[in-house]
């Protein structure tokens, strides 16, 4: 019951594999990362922005330069097989020992409805066939599409595989939860039990986390990403800019508040918008970081306000996701939730509502879980789910018309031409198989 996950985030950072297996119980066999070349991440932000300006439209994109488009493409799925392949002889096992890999692909627009309910659709690179082709093992991949078509944001996807992994909390007492994610966007799963004792599950996307701290790092210090938060300890919250980002930075289409509107919602870096105050030289840089630091914390507590009323107040915290690793953010989460710092006036009465001393907060290492690798795991879950015909996404985790199993399989020598996801750019108007 080995099966493989993979994910290259947002942040271009590296590709990360996780072997687990889901026979008992889950749990992880080898994991394994490799960089990513800087020209391959450099080549996918610029391939974004003509994507962006496009509107969503790969076809019109990929129209203007076939060679371009196919090697950075190329390259892109070599390096993530590659990747596969080393993690496989690092855990001495065989191709015939792994069901399937379970393959994100590189998002590079989502237009779910919570941002456009118009046209809603969702883009991500990458070939199922050719990775199946390289490794010689089924490859699941186009996880979002199916959601997408049945209505729902094909986003977050880490709601379902938290609830399996709170399952098996739950037994040794680590119950109701809800987990913490923070990569370039952030998101939560909330796993706890109704008034009726039943297990409920929900999900959304809180907004930007990483990414306008990593923007300002890599713009104006040339680093991937504030390291330790050494420069945001150095640097004093901006109230004004913190409204700003509040009230500007993460806008729908209707010019609604995304972070302010009811889940299920998803959200994507192609929205959100650097502000000129993000970039003000005459706000010191230091401010300008440390600001952005206590805004990502900050509209995840907020987004704590959308738990049900319904379900029992869940007790545990569990963090995952780069972004934890900064301690600056880490306390300011902290110091939110519990009362302990100043809030915008106009937010004073939400907070005072979520404050809660008596959670118990940990990273899902302390738990068994790696969190360095638990994004990459989603899609090994993605792809046991897939195998086995378990619907992976419900109307409270994604807004779903009804429960989805999601992606489809590329399997070696096959014939599967796709290059991107089903659900891109008008696939309303396509006959897509």
């Amino acid at each position: 019951m080995y099966y493989i996950g993979i994910m290259t985030g947002n942040s271009l950072d590296a590709v990360d594999v996780v072997i687990t297996d889901f026979e008992d119980d889950i749990k992880d066999i080898c994991a394994h990362s490799i960089p990513i070349p800087q020209h391959i991440a450099d080549s996918f932000r610029i391939l974004k922005n003509d994507i962006k300006s496009a509107n969503g439209d790969i076809v019109k994109v990929y129209n203007n330069d076939k060679i371009k488009f196919l090697s950075l493409h190329d390259e892109y799925i070599k390096i993530v097989a590659q990747t596969v392949n080393q993690t496989i002889k690092k855990a001495n096992l065989k191709k015939e020992d792994i069901k399937a890999i379970g393959f994100h692909g590189q998002t590079c627009y989502h237009n779910p409805p919570s941002i456009n309910t118009d046209n809603p659709n969702t883009l991500q690179i990458g070939s199922g066939q050719m990775l199946a082709d390289i490794t010689g093992i089924p490859v699941a991949y186009d996880f979002r599409s199916d959601d997408i078509m049945n209505g729902g944001e094909g986003a977050p996807l880490a709601p379902i595989h938290n609830q399996h992994l709170a399952l098996s909390l739950k037994e040794k007492g680590v119950f109701p939860l809800v987990f913490l994610n923070a990569g370039n966007t952030g998101n939560l799963s909330v796993i706890s039990n109704d008034k009726s004792g039943n297990i409920k599950t929900y999900g959304w996307d809180t907004g930007p986390f990483n990414h306008f701290i990593d923007h300002l790092a890599r713009n104006e210090k040339n680093t991937s990403c504030d390291f330790d938060g050494k420069f945001g300890q150095q640097g004093n919250i901006n109230y004004d800019l913190l409204r700003n980002l509040f009230e500007k930075a993460v806008v729908c289409s209707d010019n609604s508040n995304f972070i302010t509107k009811l889940p299920p919602k998803s959200s994507d870096p192609a929205w959100y918008k650097i502000l000129p105050e993000l970039n003000d030289k005459n706000i010191s840089f230091f401010d300008r970081i440390r600001t952005a630091e206590f805004f990502s914390a900050y509209i995840m507590v907020y987004n704590l306000k959308f738990i049900s009323p319904d379900i029992t107040t869940p007790k545990y915290f569990i963090t995952f996701g780069g972004g934890w690793k900064n301690p600056i953010v880490l306390n300011d989460f902290k110091n939110l939730l519990t009362g302990k710092v100043e809030v915008l006036p106009e937010h004073k009465t939400i907070f005072e509502s979520i404050h809660n001393k008596e959670i118990i907060f940990n990273n899902s290492d302390s738990y068994g879980y790696s969190a360095q690798f638990m994004e990459a795991r989603i899609f090994a879950d993605m792809a046991y789910c897939l195998d086995n015909n378990i619907a992976y996404s419900t109307p409270e985790t994604t807004g779903c018309k009804t429960p989805t199993v999601c992606g489809i399989f590329a399997y070696p020598n096959g014939k599967d031409t796709r290059l991107w996801s089903r659900a891109s750019y008008g696939w309303q108007s396509k006959k897509r198989t």
